[in-house]
């Protein structure tokens, strides 16, 4: 017991000494001088029209447990690698636009069909499925899903993200400018008509990067009050831990409503803080109004300390092992995983795919791959009928009558559109009481 309390410690040790190297690394005068020199920058932009797209990594399944504090160079392989998601979350400088998360997931391959599924799923356009999408259509999910061996971002996937991306510009007609890092997925000879990328100086992101600033923190505590606040839950009618399951759809819904919890306010402080600073027409007014001034008035509205207390109370109600974290652990135990191909990886974790047979296996389109087989053990469920869920609407009444009458007005509203849903699949049309009496 005394040895495995010491090597979470030193493990606990190797990513905040991490952390801290990197943070060293920050020159305070390029710093300075980027925020100079930014207002002139963005000058030509709206702030809606400003926007800042960073990768984050995620251990979706990740429970409050100290023991579970793993160095980064343990992220790259083995169970938690199957475990994590790499997202990508992108948001313009006021809030008002919160782009739909990119989501990458990993599959598990033989190395055998390394190419063959890489091919499928990265140049065909297949986002390969995990078990519980069996019965789901994946263009339909609330987040953007792609998958690979490492559930690592790479410079097609981000290319093909920024060209839709870019789809979406030009049919609202908007011209943005998009802020990102120097990641080696980042192709810097992209273009296109009407996003102009433009990179963070080298080594600054920890001070320059809004998204660094609390939004992707913010993000994340959102997303483990839904995790735990889903095993709260299932222990009330679990018989065992195994009956305590999470899936990868689990973790997709927690991502999109998490992602739509960030407030405006957070995403305003910081840019604020990052250096976003110029002066806007406000259409609705038609007077000059300096942002700052409006930042300056939603900085004590900064949600991150109050998610994070959220967190905290939640976590008051769960034990897991000896050792628990604190709600600030638990949101920054994974704030240092890779989530990109770095320069010193080695070779064999990198897929090179032949022109040629890449054309011969496009041209067959088989899409009997575009199901991936989990080793997660969950098997896919089956959703219930529409009248089977308006029977369980029903019986949601008599709680909100009996226990719960706070939640007489969303039942009703979800009675409201199963009914509607019912009658649409049903082709009903209106009919009198003669009808009856002549049914054959």
């Amino acid at each position: 017991m005394e040895r495995a309390r010491q090597i979470r410690q030193q493990l606990g040790d190797s990513v905040a000494g991490d952390f801290k190297a990197k943070s060293a690394s920050v020159d305070n005068i390029t710093v300075d001088e980027w925020k100079i020199r930014l207002p002139l920058i963005i000058d030509q932009y709206n702030p809606n029209d400003i926007y800042n797209a960073d990768e984050t990594g995620l251990f979706f399944k990740a429970l409050p447990d100290r023991s579970l504090v793993i160095a980064k160079e343990k992220c790259k392989g083995g169970k938690k690698s199957k475990e994590r998601f790499t997202i990508l979350l992108c948001t313009n400088m006021t809030g008002t636009d919160k782009l739909k998360p990119l989501v990458i997931g990993k599959f598990p391959i033989a190395i055998e069909s390394v190419l063959l599924t890489c091919i499928l799923t990265f140049v065909a356009g297949k986002a390969a499925k995990p078990r519980c999408f069996k019965n789901l259509n994946v263009t339909e999910l609330p987040v953007k899903w792609r998958s690979n061996s490492s559930s690592w971002m790479t410079a097609s996937l981000f290319d093909d993200w920024l060209k839709s991306v870019n789809k979406t510009m030009m049919s609202q007609k908007r011209k943005i400018l998009l802020f990102i890092d120097h990641a080696s997925c980042h192709n810097p000879e992209s273009q296109y008509s009407n996003v102009t990328v433009k990179f963070f100086p080298v080594n600054t992101t920890s001070k320059l990067q809004p998204l660094d600033q609390g939004i992707i923190k913010n993000f994340k505590c959102y997303y483990r009050q839904y995790l735990v606040k889903h095993i709260i839950c299932r222990c009330a009618v679990a018989k065992s831990c195994e009956d305590i399951v999470i899936t990868v759809l689990d973790a997709v819904h927690w991502t999109n409503n998490a992602w739509k919890a960030v407030n405006q306010s957070t995403i305003c402080n910081a840019f604020q803080t990052s250096g976003f600073k110029c002066s806007i027409i406000q259409p609705t007014v038609n007077v000059m109004t300096d942002i700052s001034t409006l930042l300056d008035q939603q900085c004590d509205a900064d949600d991150v300390p109050s998610a994070l207390q959220t967190l905290d109370m939640l976590l008051a109600h769960v034990k897991i092992g000896e050792e628990r974290l604190s709600a600030s652990e638990f949101v920054e135990m994974d704030s240092e995983i890779p989530v990109f191909n770095e320069g010193n990886d080695p070779l064999d974790k990198q897929v090179n795919i032949d022109e040629t047979f890449r054309n011969q296996i496009i041209s067959q389109n088989n899409d009997d791959i575009n199901i991936i087989g989990e080793e997660d053990d969950v098997p896919a469920e089956t959703p219930p009928k529409l009248v089977e869920a308006m029977e369980m609407v029903r019986r949601l009444h008599l709680l909100a009558a009996m226990e719960q009458p706070q939640l007489h007005h969303v039942i009703s509203q979800l009675d409201s559109q199963l009914t509607q849903l019912f009658i649409e699949s049903q082709g009903l049309k209106q009919t009198t009481i003669e009808d009856f009496f002549h049914k054959k």
